[in-house]
């Protein structure tokens, strides 16, 4: 048996996949230990060209090109863990850096020498290169305390056991038996519900700053605020699903949301409630100032001024577009 076995779905990676696959190749770890299974939900683009070529120049590395006819990630993640043939089983996705070579090495020490039925990697994005544009005060924007839950160990360098649900992305073949596979209704947090599943279970995840894998942040506003708005989806299936996993942070993207709303119409309304769109107003200026103190801060830490307005937008983005995706899915049938 192998022991390293890595899921990476994807759709439409034409750009990035190669690079991925070719970072995951050059690992310092023996090529008879490890596969690679690229699911690809249907590209359109030119994808699985891509990753035949990729499959032909490295003919001493296992790499399968696996079919998910559900295109979805969650659907993906089902079917390379079923045709995985590892002990461990990582899912990581196709458009990522890997700083080294020696993640595989970190992946299988830490597992054993801890006794680890699950990893959970670091996954700033901060990419190494990227010094400007959209991309990188929208990365700004998500690592600040206001960016992200403060529970998540996703940008942390913390080393030991942690909870799951933040980070999680390799686990020892007998956690499937225990909890299951990934839920393929949905469309995005997929990794959460599962992850909390393994919480259930008792299950805790290892983390190590040495198991660290770079995501590529949005390269928008517009982009970032789908992505929140399907995370936001995700979260609101996530509770309807399993109610004992709301949280009172689970709420703060929703006030917020609501609060955005309503201030409009709170200027609107203050000749005949006057108390009521003072409070509001007022509440809502609040969190507008934090946003602009705290995008001030992290820009003028790097050295410039003018992006304080843009990290406070990116970050506004973020709580609004996952509010309004929790929102809408909570009404949902």
């Amino acid at each position: 048996m192998r022991y390293l076995s890595v899921v990476i779905p994807i759709r439409n990676e034409e750009k990035f996949i190669a690079k991925t696959l070719k970072s995951m190749i050059e690992q310092d770890y023996p090529r008879d230990m490890f596969e690679l299974l690229v699911v690809d939900g249907r590209s359109t683009d030119n994808t699985r060209s891509v990753v035949e070529r990729v499959i032909k120049d490295n003919p001493d590395t296992v790499i399968k090109l696996l079919d998910n006819p559900g295109l979805l990630s969650s659907r993906a993640r089902n079917v390379g863990i079923r045709a995985a043939e590892g002990k461990l089983i990582a899912v990581i996705d196709g458009h990522v850096h890997i700083p080294d070579r020696y993640l595989f090495q970190n992946m299988e020490r830490l597992r054993e020498s801890n006794n680890a039925l699950c990893l959970s990697r670091p996954a700033p994005l901060d990419v190494p290169g990227l010094t400007g544009g959209a991309p990188y005060w929208i990365a700004v924007a998500r690592k600040c305390w206001l960016g992200h839950s403060t529970k998540s160990f996703i940008y942390s360098g913390f080393e030991g056991f942690v909870d799951p649900m933040s980070a999680g992305f390799a686990y020892d073949r007998t956690v499937f038996e225990k909890v299951g596979y990934f839920d393929e209704s949905f469309d995005a947090a997929e990794d959460v519900e599962f992850h909390y599943r393994i919480k259930k279970a008792g299950i805790l995840a290892y983390t190590a700053s040495s198991l660290l894998i770079y995501s590529y942040p949005r390269e928008s506003l517009g982009s970032l605020f789908r992505q929140q708005t399907r995370y936001g989806e995700g979260r609101a299936r996530l509770v309807k699903k399993h109610p004992e996993a709301f949280t009172k942070e689970t709420l703060v993207p929703v006030g917020i949301f609501g609060l955005t709303v309503l201030t409009p119409l709170a200027l609107l309304t203050l000749p005949a409630m006057p108390l009521l769109s003072i409070a509001v107003i007022s509440i809502f200026l609040f969190y507008v100032a934090i946003l602009f103190a705290t995008g001030l801060f992290e820009s003028l830490k790097r050295g410039h001024f003018i992006q304080a307005f843009y990290v406070a937008l990116a970050i506004w983005t973020t709580h609004f577009g996952l509010g309004w995706g929790f929102s809408k899915t909570w009404v949902s049938k």
